[in-house]
């Protein structure tokens, strides 16, 4: 576990490559874009449209043989299937075709409670031709950027000449709706390029201050082919799938007591807040290290029950009768099963060692679900 001053980010399953543009980025590729538009035709449905064409094109039978794929993404390595996931999986018919690529958005899950999505959708290379880049930013809702937490095929990737399935999974945006927006731009090479160790292609003019597409394009070594964006709406979060604490969640030990100020599951999301308070302040490792205590959050066996969870650790605070308080924030929005308890333990670690951590089993907390 790595800590970072007063923050820790645990992540078990990051993303699987991705380009994470800001507003000024997004910004400029949409300037490029308009600038290609005399060049390259694009066609951009509307979801009443793109339903239509979906049926047209596609066809029932196919929509029903993509069902399940995001149930595969939240099932464990043990072949268990995460209780209560598929009935958050909505279906979705939102297709966006043109010249080079058509897009089908096939299933979402749409999280509020949890404050969590996933979308699953497949991407076809029309042509058939070789060295077309994918290139995509975040998915919106309401306007607003929903950052990934774990990625598969969604963006700096050449396209296959088959069809090619896509998923990413994140957190929602505060305030966020159920208008969701995928935006897309795919490059043609037409001109010798260099793909770095991670994968990704190295921008032939370095530094500059240009955002990535217009370093790829101005360097001569790709042309825009098509950029576009779907856009479509999720159904409502069905509340029946939340649960809550049932039982105990204060805890007094010697020297330190654990708060569980707040905790709720949902097949696809974890959010539980710790509140440590101790006689004296937690150290600190210095060094950008961190507050040196974390908290094991399992379901009591062997086998992981989250594929992607991180933790923060808030500032420390000094209360009226003297003592110090911490707040612990653990977050996971990729479920392998949904656990009516969970077993939660301190870790502090020997003479500040980070590689000497010290689990005080002993003292685990049972919390309970309903």
């Amino acid at each position: 576990m790595k800590f970072e001053e007063t923050q820790i980010r645990t992540a078990m399953d990051r993303r699987l490559g991705a380009i994470r543009p800001d507003a000024a980025r997004r910004s400029r590729i949409w300037q490029n874009i308009e600038q290609e538009e005399q060049k390259h035709m694009k066609k951009k449905l509307t979801l009443t449209a793109a339903v239509a064409l979906c049926v047209l094109l596609i066809g029932t039978v196919a929509f029903a043989a993509m069902s399940g794929h995001l149930a595969n993404w939240f099932s464990g390595e043990d072949g268990r299937t995460n209780e209560g996931i598929t009935g958050m999986i909505q279906p979705v018919q939102a297709v966006y075709e043109g010249n080079t690529v058509r897009v089908s958005v096939n299933e979402a899950i749409y999280d509020e409670a949890g404050g969590s999505y996933a979308l699953y959708w497949t991407m076809e290379n029309l042509t058939g031709e070789e060295g077309l880049y994918v290139l995509s930013d975040w998915p919106s809702f309401g306007g607003e950027d929903a950052f990934y937490r774990l990625e598969s095929n969604v963006s700096e990737f050449f396209l296959d000449a088959k069809l090619t399935e896509c998923v990413g999974i994140g957190e929602l945006p505060n305030g966020s709706s159920r208008d969701c927006e995928l935006s897309f731009t795919i490059l043609r090479a037409i001109g010798p390029y260099e793909i770095a160790a991670d994968g990704c292609i190295e921008s032939p003019l370095g530094e500059t201050g240009e955002d990535y597409v217009s370093q790829l394009v101005g360097g001569g070594s790709f042309e825009i082919a098509e950029a576009f964006k779907l856009d479509f709406r999720v159904g409502e979060s069905d509340t029946n799938f939340l649960r809550v604490p049932a039982g105990e969640t204060d805890f007094v030990f010697d020297g330190y007591e654990v708060h569980i100020q707040r905790a709720l599951l949902t097949p696809a999301s974890a959010l539980i807040d710790i509140l440590y308070i101790t006689d004296e302040p937690v150290e600190d490792g210095g060094n950008g290290i961190g507050p040196l205590f974390a908290f094991d959050i399992s379901t009591g066996d062997e086998t992981p029950w989250h594929g992607n969870g991180c933790a923060l650790i808030g500032e420390a605070k000094q209360m009226e009768d003297g003592r110090w308080s911490q707040l612990y924030e653990f977050d996971a929005k990729q479920l392998f099963v949904t656990p009516y308890a969970l077993k939660i333990t301190l870790v502090t670690y020997e003479n500040g060692d980070i590689f000497k951590p010290i689990y005080h089993s002993g003292e685990s907390i049972e919390l309970r679900f309903e």
